[in-house]
């Protein structure tokens, strides 16, 4: 029933824009929340498990009995899509709880690393976006690699000790002057400030560039635990979903 209810509403915004997207799994304590919603990510990320798609074990089990429900379970397996599954207290900062903007910076936390840019630091993460998008990223990460002797993705995140290096490499592949690289540094390991309609937009921007019908999904186990009491936290969840939704269309 609940795989029918999911599947047929998400059916239905593959073929219809909608803002409506927004998912809550309750249920008590143990009641297999965060199970079901692992076996989601893997319907809708058309995993491969031990040589066979995960839809292929409820086809050939038949665990479904619908075949409407299959279809649209179905459906969605092949459609592209980037399934983001995440813990919000462990991805969290353990200090950022009370910002009243916790919520979307976890959020971009695990969309920057689903990416592969660097999730600690989100002015690091804009620095790599802004370098694949011009088409230079391959360039610094060589130049960088080969600047410093190790790798970027290890050494990125001891951004202080490695400013010099930064400096020269973006400078000597022309990105930025050395003076405006230098500025950049000073910026980087400051508090970080995104609001949640620019976060949608960076979302939209990356479901456009891919094309081809692709879409992002967000699957945030331990949500209920992580906000509680907090109201700011739950208008925040609130707000991230219907600014995705209006911002994406469904996607």
């Amino acid at each position: 029933g609940h795989f029918q209810e999911f599947f047929t509403r998400y059916e239905n915004a593959l073929d219809h824009p909608t803002g409506k997207i927004g998912v809550w799994i309750s249920g008590f304590f143990g009641s297999g929340k965060s199970h079901f919603l692992k076996i989601l990510s893997y319907l809708l990320d058309d995993r491969e498990v031990d040589g066979k798609h995960a839809i292929d074990y409820f086809i050939e089990d038949d665990k479904i009995a619908d075949s409407m429900v299959l279809a649209d379970m179905k459906l969605a397996a092949d459609t592209p899509a980037d399934v983001i599954l995440f813990n919000v207290d462990s991805k969290g900062e353990s200090t950022g709880k009370q910002d009243k903007d916790a919520i979307v910076s976890v959020f971009l936390k695990a969309f920057n690393e689903m990416q592969g840019f660097c999730g600690a630091y989100p002015h690091v993460a804009d620095l790599e976006r802004r370098l694949r998008d011009g088409g230079r990223l391959e360039d610094y990460i060589s130049r960088f690699n080969e600047i410093n002797g190790d790798s970027w993705e290890e050494e990125r995140y001891a951004i202080d000790f490695i400013q010099d290096d930064i400096v020269e490499t973006l400078s000597s592949i022309g990105f930025m002057s050395e003076e405006a690289a230098r500025n950049w540094c000073e910026k980087a390991t400051e508090p970080y400030e995104i609001s949640i309609e620019r976060f949608a937009e960076l979302v939209r921007k990356y479901i456009e560039n891919k094309g081809n019908d692709h879409h992002v999904v967000f699957l945030v186990d331990e949500i209920g635990q992580y906000i509680g009491e907090d109201t700011k936290l739950m208008l925040n969840l609130q707000t991230v979903t219907e600014d995705l939704g209006t911002s994406c269309s469904g996607k």
